[in-house]
């Protein structure tokens, strides 16, 4: 039997801060105790270390600097 695989607590706020923005994804549950074993998108399952690979490629950026980058510039007076 394999051995069950543990998350560290940034893993779990990267997944759960990605499955925020991206709602498509569900959690494929195993067992008596729901473990988490993977993630449907469509018809597609994405085991949890296909997850963690998709989550690294993401481009990452800090809150206050892209909403600065966002913000329309003043008007000159």
């Amino acid at each position: 039997m394999k051995t069950q695989a543990t998350m560290q607590a940034d893993q779990l706020r990267e997944f759960a801060c990605f499955l925020d923005e991206h709602p498509g994804f569900s959690p494929a549950l195993k067992g008596e105790d729901a473990l988490v074993c993977g993630f449907h998108i469509g018809e597609c399952f994405l085991t949890i270390a296909e997850m963690n690979r998709l989550i690294a490629t993401q481009p990452h950026f800090d809150a206050d600097a892209a909403a600065l980058l966002l913000a329309l510039p003043e008007a000159a007076p």
